[in-house]
């Protein structure tokens, strides 16, 4: 391919991945919800018997005002997970929050598949910043965190809106542009068979929906939902990225396979790759094969560089922004993401 050719090529990948993030505001409704806005979502195990998944909301949440940033009482926070490959979810798990008693003061209650809804305290913004594990009934093998941490997303976002200017990857800079950024983030740690029903395949996705006042129940459609990174920032078009947020997964194939396969077929986008990031994003559920070792796109781990994953098989070749790791490092054990960044004091 002659070298104009390329760059018009990189131009039509850049203008049609106008924000190329995980899950962070990249729809118009949501952004206006930021307590609902799910940044990303990661599912992985601690050890053979162990799952635990992550959500994070309220993205880009700037230090300074971290008392200000809570969960929202009026949202219903689920983990859908499937283990027939249907995308109907068999087990959720549920997370409800009250209203704060002070910045940063919240309490919440937690549903899990056979198991008694139980109560903690979410890690307010203090210094020291020691996360509350907040343990489940006795014998459960359940743990929660809730509260804010370090935005576990990497990725050169400064770089990216360079390279969509010129189609020029030499744009990117290699500064993870989420660096010194807190969200909210949910953990959860449970037992696999409490939600593998004896199946080997997995597949798990976020979901945040207005709740029904004082109960677990859904309020209508999702507000917003989260599977696989950038599906939605990058081939979803604009205009219908709210309508693709209210869709049930189970209905992916019907009414999005056709559009995804038709953006990654217009961005050049080899056959063989197509297939790939079909597999992967129809439906868009978050795969987890228990056989075969985590990281994305089986599950996804904290570190997994996904954007270099992405574009290099958006691109066809090796394609990196430069960021290859978080601006801090990842703890090895529960709650596992990163404290956040400069809390408020004590009171």
């Amino acid at each position: 391919m002659r070298a104009w050719q390329q760059v018009v090529g990189l131009g039509l990948l850049a203008a049609a991945l106008p924000a190329l993030a995980a899950d962070h505001r990249e729809a118009p409704a949501i952004s206006e919800q930021p307590v609902a806005d799910i940044n990303d979502i990661y599912a992985f195990r601690d050890g053979p018997e162990t799952l635990v998944l992550v959500m994070t909301v309220n993205p880009l949440s700037d230090p300074d005002f971290a008392g200000s940033y809570t969960f929202s009482p009026g949202v219903l926070y689920r983990f859908g997970i499937d283990n027939t490959g249907d995308a109907v979810f068999e087990h959720n798990i549920d997370i409800v929050f009250g209203r704060p008693s002070a910045p940063g003061v919240q309490r919440f209650r937690a549903r899990f598949p056979d198991t008694a809804v139980f109560a903690g305290d979410v890690t307010p913004p203090s210094t020291p910043n020691d996360p509350e594990i907040v343990d489940g009934p006795p014998g459960s093998g359940i743990s929660v965190f809730a509260g804010p941490r370090d935005d576990p997303f990497f990725f050169d976002a400064v770089g990216f809106n360079r390279f969509r200017a010129t189609g020029d990857p030499a744009g990117f800079r290699g500064i993870d542009s989420f660096a010194d950024f807190n969200v909210s983030a949910i953990v959860v740690a449970l037992p696999v068979d409490l939600v593998s029903d004896g199946s080997d395949q997995l597949a798990i996705s976020g979901f945040t929906f207005n709740r029904r006042p004082g109960t677990f129940r859904p309020e209508g459609r999702a507000l917003d939902r989260m599977g696989n990174p950038a599906v939605s920032t990058a081939l979803i078009p604009f205009p219908q990225k709210n309508r693709f947020n209210r869709t049930r997964p189970q209905n992916d194939a019907i009414i999005w396979a056709d559009i995804l396969v038709s953006s990654l077929t217009d961005l050049g986008t080899s056959p063989t790759n197509i297939g790939v990031l079909a597999s992967v994003a129809v439906p868009d559920t978050l795969k987890l094969d228990l056989e075969q070792p985590d990281g994305f796109p089986n599950g996804r781990l904290p570190e997994d560089d996904v954007i270099d994953t992405l574009l290099t098989l958006i691109l066809n070749g090796p394609t990196s922004d430069g960021v290859d790791a978080n601006d801090e490092d990842f703890l090895d054990e529960f709650p596992f993401l990163a404290p956040p960044f400069q809390p408020a004091p004590s009171s």
